[in-house]
């Protein structure tokens, strides 16, 4: 009986070894290459202009994460906010996000994006932080800026006003000059694309006008869509004014087809490479816009969704790609404006040559201090949009009389004011 008791205890004792041994062995085989934890991350279509930039500052990353893998994804523009909107409705979205204010404020509002301290944003420029704002809160950190400014052909406005023009800042001032260009070349004064995507909206709004509530506003519109509709059916400005993208506006401009263009820095540069002759006869100056009005920008930002895995991860990260040093080359690679207030005040951005390409950089600099504050909203923007574009374009392709103008414009009113309100 005790020989068997022994033998029992044996047993159990080598059974219960070999159970331990067994569950080491397994636990080293699993835990060998232990999964680290990921940070992902989403651009758009940044590969191409600044894929060594965003690959250096992951490698800076990582040293101080060692333990952490990060996967970066670059999306094309066109995919962005519908690959955007189903991982962060799935429950899986990335943790740091590159996107545009008009997209970042949707979500806001949907309230599916973290928000961020004044404190945290005492390093970027306050006018662009205005951008990022819904009700009062901040939901995105700026990124990158850009600012068009205005290209003219001095040569032939030297040639058509021998030499004597007054300085061209409004729309108005294109106007004032359109009659005696098209008299002295038989070619518009201005190309531009006024009812592609929102750049209607955005003009109206450089004339204060952002929700049609008072009779100033009114009166306002009235002028501007009368003004354009009268250089349109004049041939002050293109015939395919309506239809016409952004390149072939510069296409036009480099054929000697149109005085003034306004245009960002890498369409100036387009110029140069392609119509040289053109480019030495041009100057720049700042941005049209109404006769008392603001600058116009455009903005990219980072978001970082409230379901985002890694929040800490991705504001170190955003912060790591916006400080001085790196918002300084990124702007001197991709040809673009920091959102770095301190960058900004770098004699790159204050001291430009003679060169258009470099002298666009610092009007374009100098004009993140005068930014247009008024919008339509974000909410229904498309609507709006298509709202403005369609009364647009039925005034410029018809002869409206001028009371059936100012019943076009009172529906218009109503009809934008619903939009806004819903």
């Amino acid at each position: 009986m005790k020989k068997i008791l022994i033998t029992l205890v044996l047993i159990s004792l080598i059974g219960s070894l070999s159970a331990a041994g067994y569950y080491i062995y397994k636990n080293k085989i699993l835990n060998k290459n232990p999964k680290k934890p990921t940070f992902t991350f989403w651009t758009i279509q940044l590969k191409t202009p600044a894929g060594r930039f965003i690959e250096d500052n992951i490698e800076t990353f990582k040293k101080n994460h060692p333990d952490v893998e990060v996967v970066w994804v670059d999306i094309p523009i066109a995919e962005a906010q519908k690959r955007t909107l189903a991982s962060v409705l799935s429950g899986h979205p990335p943790d740091l996000i590159n996107l545009n204010p008009d997209f970042s404020s949707l979500l806001a509002q949907k309230g599916i994006l973290e928000y961020f301290s004044e404190d945290e944003m005492n390093d970027y420029h306050p006018e662009l932080i205005d951008k990022l704002r819904y009700q009062n809160n901040i939901f995105a950190i700026p990124f990158y800026a850009t600012s068009p400014v205005t290209v003219y052909n001095q040569k032939i406005l030297d040639k058509c006003f021998e030499g004597n023009y007054p300085v061209v800042a409004s729309y108005e001032d294109v106007y004032e000059l359109a009659s005696d260009i098209k008299n002295c070349t038989d070619k518009p004064s201005i190309v531009l694309n006024l009812n592609e995507n929102d750049t209607f909206a955005k003009i109206l709004n450089k004339y204060y006008i952002s929700n049609f509530e008072d009779d100033t506003e009114f009166s306002t519109l009235n002028h501007v869509i009368t003004m354009f509709d009268d250089m349109y059916k004049k041939g002050y400005l293109p015939k395919d004014t309506l239809t016409i993208n952004h390149r072939e506006m510069i296409e036009q401009y480099m054929a000697s087809n149109a005085i003034f263009v306004v245009a960002g820095s890498n369409f100036i540069k387009m110029i140069k490479e392609n119509a040289p002759d053109v480019y030495a006869a041009s100057e720049i100056t700042n941005q049209l816009t109404s006769p008392d009005g603001k600058y116009d920008v455009g903005l990219m930002n980072f978001v970082i969704p409230k379901n985002a895995k890694n929040k800490a991860l991705a504001k170190e990260f955003a912060f790591l790609l916006t400080n001085k040093e790196n918002q300084l080359k990124f702007a001197k690679l991709t040809n673009t404006l920091p959102a770095n207030l301190e960058v900004l005040l770098d004699d790159y951005f204050i001291d430009c040559p003679d060169d258009l390409c470099e002298k666009s950089r610092c009007i374009g600099a100098s004009q993140l201090n005068s930014l247009v504050k008024e919008d339509f909203g974000y909410k229904n923007k498309k609507a709006i949009n298509d709202t403005l574009n369609r009364t647009l374009e039925e005034i410029l392709l018809n002869n409206t009389p001028a009371d059936k103008l100012e019943k076009k414009l009172k529906k218009l009113q109503n009809e934008v004011k619903d939009l806004i309100k819903d």
